[in-house]
């Protein structure tokens, strides 16, 4: 494409969001799909259960308490309220991209794109174009999913960003403490956490959390980035190194199997979160015929149009499986 035209470009961009449609959804609806490489922000696929659902689904629906006792009875005793549903619903909610690209940003991106063509950086028959509009769109619709909607949204259907596309995690969790289902035992008492203090009370929390489930070694420790910097200001202060060495790029708080997931979306939240890896759920819908895409050109105007449908969403699966500190 040496010259542009607008009405080409429509197309050739409709031709492309149609035909590379499925890849196209697969790509935005998995935010930060690769994560960070060498840092603790992980693919969120390798600590959340990815779930695909079309409206509702519950999360768990079953909790067991203790249910053994003496035999020899010769009688029927069912143990009281040891089998309890306690469901919890995650819900995927309807989300847009609705853009209008201006004929002079039209233009000015173009010859952005040629100047990278021209000097080698881009291979034209690699990344086309329209692939090139694409690429960057999606990158930011990730993002939005990643760092504002799934962690800090707050659901408000009449509103017009990403942060009230859902409630998100951090939300649901607030409420999940504020309503009881988050036990008041797992909400340890803590010191607001600093650089000077962080690697003592984080270890207050843990101690909160039961054997079985601490031995299991498949905890977690969801945090910000300033909560991991505290800890590891604070452990080489008392010990004169850090708690790692440059091989390990995942490191675990010390003397436990458990290891640090920052999360760019809980930036300005220093409670920490630890939980059992696969508790919290990202849910999205591909499947129900919900998701569409489509790119038209307004002749009169000399803009075009590129509009997304899609359904996202959050979830908590077991709400006892969460422990945290009570000071942010």
């Amino acid at each position: 494409m040496s010259a542009l035209n607008l009405t080409a470009l429509a197309a050739s961009l409709e031709t492309y969001a149609r035909d590379n449609q499925e890849h196209i959804f697969t790509r935005a609806l998995i935010p930060g799909l690769e994560g960070v490489e060498g840092s603790p922000i992980v693919p969120i696929a390798e600590y959340m259960t990815m779930m695909q659902a079309t409206d509702e689904v519950v999360l768990t629906n079953l909790e067991v308490g203790d249910v053994l006792q003496p035999g020899g009875k010769d009688t029927f005793n069912p143990t009281a309220n040891a089998v309890n549903f306690k469901p919890r619903i995650g819900k995927v909610r309807q989300a847009k991209v609705d853009l209008q690209f201006l004929h002079t940003k039209i233009v000015a991106l173009y010859k952005s794109y040629m100047g990278q063509v021209r000097a080698k950086r881009i291979d034209p028959e690699q990344i086309p174009f329209e692939e090139y509009i694409t690429a960057r769109l999606l990158a930011r619709v990730q993002e939005n999913i990643r760092v504002k909607t799934l962690y800090n949204g707050v659901y408000n259907a009449a509103g017009s960003s990403p942060l009230d596309v859902n409630d998100g995690l951090k939300t649901q969790l607030l409420a999940a403490i504020a309503g009881g289902d988050v036990p008041a035992g797992n909400i340890i008492d803590t010191a607001v956490l600093s650089a000077t203090n962080a690697v003592g009370e984080l270890e207050k929390i843990i101690a909160g959390i039961p054997d079985a489930e601490f031995y299991a070694g498949d905890l977690i420790c969801v945090c910000s980035r300033t909560v991991k910097d505290f800890y590891e200001k604070d452990y080489r202060t008392r010990y004169g190194s850090l708690p790692y060495n440059q091989s390990q790029l995942k490191p675990n708080i010390v003397g436990t199997d458990i290891p640090f997931v920052v999360e760019p979306g809980l930036s300005g939240f220093n409670r920490p979160i630890f939980t059992v890896r696969g508790n919290l759920v990202y849910l999205y819908d591909d499947l129900s015929g919900a998701d569409t895409l489509a790119v038209d050109y307004n002749k009169r105007n000399r803009d075009i149009a590129w509009m997304m449908d899609c359904q996202v969403g959050a979830g908590i699966a077991v709400a006892e499986q969460i422990w945290t500190n009570d000071n942010a």
